[in-house]
């Protein structure tokens, strides 16, 4: 566990540092992004308000006190909509205090307080470890989100692969996924819905119509169906 919460902070670095550079080219909060009702202001806001959150589940995995990571969803979807009216540039900045924040936090997870259990904001029990991997999807995934020049394709090959299968997996869960074959260029093929038609793209295209039902670049002779919300 230890290596494997290790190998996920040094992803963590790599695609926070990818994320804090976009930061640097953003010049327009209030376009909109991939997240329905929200604009580039409110991603920007969302990920450093969730570093803060994820930051609580870190101190309760370190001393095993019980927190919660936002006081309630009320206060967590205003916190984010009265942040996303600052200036961009202190939104920027709050987005890399808090990264680091957490980053300096989440060093205590490659130790003990990795295999404690937490509570997530839905309360899911977690062990302290998994907490690492939740920043990483919340960093990438809103990186995306915000429709500059990063796709899930620039993002860790195996990281993107991992996802892919749980996004198929998530949907298959639900016993209502259609009955199509996903065709990840250089990777195995995935079956959902018991495999049909084949659908083919590049492992960061599947993902991205998984994660935000956008279908770009992929090829089938079938209208691909809208995913449900990512779990």
């Amino acid at each position: 566990m230890t290596s494997h919460a290790a190998q996920n902070l040094d992803l963590l670095d790599v695609e926070t540092d990818r994320l804090l550079t976009t930061c640097t080219r953003l010049t327009d909060p209030t376009r909109d992004s991939l997240c329905a009702g929200w604009t580039v202001a409110h991603v920007l806001t969302h990920v450093a308000r969730n570093a803060e959150a994820l930051s609580t589940m870190v101190r309760s995995a370190v001393d095993g006190q019980e927190r919660r990571p936002y006081a309630s969803e009320q206060a967590r979807d205003a916190a984010i909509e009265e942040g996303s009216r600052r200036p961009l540039e202190e939104i920027c900045a709050d987005l890399r205090d808090t990264a680091f924040r957490f980053r300096d936090l989440a060093q205590e997870l490659t130790g003990p307080a990795g295999e404690a259990e937490v509570r997530t904001r839905t309360g899911t029990v977690v062990k302290g470890h998994q907490v690492i991997a939740m920043r990483i999807l919340e960093v990438v995934f809103h990186h995306v989100d915000l429709e500059t020049d990063y796709t899930f394709d620039q993002a860790d090959p195996e990281w993107v692969a991992r996802t892919l299968r749980r996004g198929v997996r998530q949907w298959d869960a639900t016993g209502e996924a259609p009955g199509l074959t996903l065709v990840p260029d250089g990777l195995p093929a995935l079956t959902l819905g018991g495999g049909g038609t084949e659908v083919a793209g590049t492992p960061g295209q599947l993902l991205l119509w998984l994660a935000r039902g956008r279908a770009d670049g992929l090829a089938s002779t079938v209208e691909l169906p809208a995913p449900p919300p990512w779990a």
